[in-house]
Formats: structure tokens, C-alpha cells, sequence
């Protein structure tokens, strides 16, 4: 066999094996993503049952909207828990937060996708907002629902 031969050879080889470890990584992410949307299983819109009473259960789910300082370009800093009255949602392997939406007055500005396990249900963005914009977060609970909160900025 000529040199040029065996490097050619051994140049196909390498771009055989390359591709082969992208098909497979790509195939083990594609495994991990059909897992983790399995554990997805309530997709309801969900409120209090008694607005005047709302459960422990039901503030843990809720996000919590803050509005804070403006920045120098008159962005102000918006800051989104999940869960009031200090009862913070879970992050669980099986029970976490998977996404946050921000709509400012219906109309989408983010939206977030969380892992399961790693990170907990939070956002802080600065928002270009005035006076009397609604600003609502929806977030996804993945064993409990969809639940929301509007919140006017003054």
C-alpha cells in the first residue's frame, strides 16, 4: 500500500469514528429528552380554589413578582420566585419547575426551559416597563400544573 494510501485510509477511518460519536451523543441527549418529558405529566391551567384561602400547596406554585430599582437605560429589574409567602417550590429530580414565560401586557418576552434537578424555579430580568404595563408569569410545574400571576407595575 502507497503512503498516500494508508493516510487516506486512515483519514476515513477518524471521520468514521467522529461521526459515530456524534450519532451516539446525539442519540444518548435524545434519550435523556424523552425521559425527562415523561416525568412532564400535568399540563392543566390551574387557580385557587378559594381565592380568599389559598393553600400552601397552591402559594408554592405561584410565582412571586418583584419589581426593583430602574437601570441607567431605565430597564427596571424584575425578580420571579416560585412560591409566595416564603413556601419555595421544590427542585427534585422528579417535581421541579420547567419553564417561566414573561408576557408584558399578553405579549411574550422570555421564555425559559429548566432541567429537572439542577436549577430551581427563578428568574430576574430587567424589563423595559411604564407605568400601568401587566406584567404576568406563567410557570410550568411538572407534576402540578400550569399556574400564573399578573402583577401591574405602578
Amino acid at each position: 500500500m502507497q503512503r498516500r494510501d494508508i493516510f487516506k485510509t486512515l483519514g476515513l477511518a477518524t471521520l468514521g469514528v467522529a461521526v459515530g460519536s456524534s450519532l451516539l451523543s446525539s442519540a444518548t441527549a435524545e434519550a435523556q429528552e424523552i425521559e425527562q418529558k415523561k416525568l412532564i405529566i400535568n399540563r392543566m391551567k390551574m387557580s385557587y380554589a378559594d381565592p380568599a384561602n389559598p393553600t400552601d400547596h397552591e402559594y408554592k406554585h405561584t410565582p412571586d413578582i418583584s419589581f426593583k430599582e430602574k437601570d441607567a437605560n431605565g430597564f427596571t429589574r424584575i425578580i420571579i420566585t416560585i412560591g409566595k409567602k416564603g413556601i419555595v417550590h421544590p427542585t427534585l429530580e422528579n417535581h421541579w419547575i420547567d419553564y417561566l414565560t414573561i408576557y408584558v401586557n399578553d405579549k411574550l418576552v422570555s421564555n425559559m426551559v429548566m432541567e429537572n434537578g439542577p436549577i430551581r424555579g427563578f428568574g430576574e430580568h430587567y424589563l423595559n416597563l411604564k407605568s400601568g404595563d401587566k406584567v404576568k408569569v406563567e410557570a410550568g410545574c411538572n407534576l402540578h400544573g400550569i399556574w400564573e400571576n399578573t402583577v401591574e407595575f405602578v
